[in-house]
């Protein structure tokens, strides 16, 4: 039969295929525009934390006055001991708090170095990071402004004291993360995954028997590798325009950076999208029935993130596990797709994550057109418990 006469039904198939539609079309919308909240904020901001002021100076008021001016904390208690600020954490009332020691005027004014306590719960990161820093930075500020004041009492000029009053001027900038928070670095891989995975999911809905056992009745009619080529064709075509919108459209809409060039993302994207059929239809002949599709597809979707590298350093990873996600065509993308389009890298820079996935490409291509044509010819499976009953009452 021609080629025409297989891809009309491959395509009546899938459109005829609810839940294949709900998975690529409701599932991609969904994922767009509900996974990115949480950190559309990047960095957590007026994060409340109570003070001990064991002191009771004018310096300690000054020190928390600035404190709570800071963009990052939020003053919104003071308590008498170290216990009651515990009890306000372990509440979760406040997120961190800070100790100023008794005498920490006296020990300033005798040119003492006195100890800052401070301390948040590490049990979330970003917080614990923005209450530390913020404390970090006030603290530096108060030190450095007594320190300048000083060196302008014994005659030190303002101007030149505020230059001397620390040995080494700090000038920090992030790199490829300029707001130093998730939305920039980690959602553009995880929408990476997210098309691997419903992609995986789709075409299992689509090739995997409805029925356990029951051999699809294609492979009857049509040659195997034709049945691999079409299928892929169609899937790719539909999930370059869902991949178009993603990585244009939305990463846009949240103000993610692009730094890669369209034509070099999009040469990368073909591969990707070949490869990663070709894995999805291998794994679809290996379904006893297609609802299977979805629950691989989401079992596998958190270790896939984990060992693409972009979450956890690849060299964190032990060998037996790099070497198997090296098999995933998410993986070389997710690489890839970064080091352009957050990195600022050339295409020929990632040349090998292109060479990765067309290799997986073409051996995922020859294992899925030998798997299906192993499905044509490995003789019908019978049902169990029909072939049990009588040959009377079986007809």
């Amino acid at each position: 039969m021609s080629w025409w006469v297989l891809l009309r039904l491959e395509l009546r198939r899938i459109l005829a295929n609810r839940a294949l539609l709900l998975t690529v079309v409701g599932g991609l919308l969904l994922y767009a525009f509900l996974y990115p909240q949480p950190y559309i904020k990047q960095t957590p901001l007026q994060q409340p934390i109570t003070v001990i002021n064991a002191d009771g100076s004018q310096l300690s008021r000054q020190l928390i006055r600035m404190v709570n001016a800071s963009p990052l904390l939020e003053v919104t208690s003071q308590v008498a001991s170290i216990e009651q600020a515990q009890q306000l954490l372990v509440e979760r009332k406040v997120g961190g708090l800070l100790v100023i020691p008794e005498n920490f005027y006296r020990d300033v004014l005798l040119g003492r170095s006195p100890t800052l306590s401070y301390a948040g719960d590490a049990s979330y990161f970003l917080v614990y990071g923005t209450i530390v820093q913020g404390l970090a930075e006030t603290s530096a500020t108060l030190a450095a402004q007594v320190k300048v004041a000083k060196m302008v009492v014994d005659g030190v000029p303002i101007s030149l004291a505020s230059q001397l009053h620390s040995p080494l001027q700090l000038s920090t900038n992030a790199a490829f993360n300029a707001h130093q928070g998730y939305l920039d670095y980690v959602i553009p891989a995880v929408f990476i995954v997210i098309l691997h995975q419903t992609l995986l999911i789709a075409i299992g809905l689509h090739a995997s028997p409805t029925k356990p056992a029951i051999k699809p009745n294609l492979v009857r009619f049509f040659p195997a590798w034709k049945i691999v080529v079409v299928r892929s064709l169609l899937f790719v075509a539909i999930y370059w325009l869902m991949s178009s919108f993603y990585i244009g459209v939305v990463l846009d809409y949240y103000g993610v950076h692009h730094w890669a060039n369209v034509a070099d993302i999009y040469k990368l994207l073909l591969p990707f999208l070949l490869a990663a059929s070709g894995l999805a239809m291998c794994i679809a002949s290996l379904l006893p029935k297609r609802d299977y599709a979805t629950i691989v597809g989401l079992m596998t979707s958190l270790p896939i993130v984990f060992a693409c590298g972009f979450i956890w350093p690849l060299s964190s990873i032990p060998m037996p596990i790099n070497i198997i996600a090296d098999l995933i065509p998410a993986k070389p993308m997710v690489l890839g797709m970064l080091k352009m389009n957050q990195m600022g890298a050339s295409f020929s820079e990632v040349q090998h994550h292109f060479t990765h996935l067309w290799s997986l490409a073409g051996c995922y291509f020859a294992l899925a057109v030998a798997m299906i044509y192993w499905q044509s010819t490995s003789p019908p499976k019978v049902d169990a418990a029909k072939s049990a009953l009588p040959s009377s009452l079986s007809e």
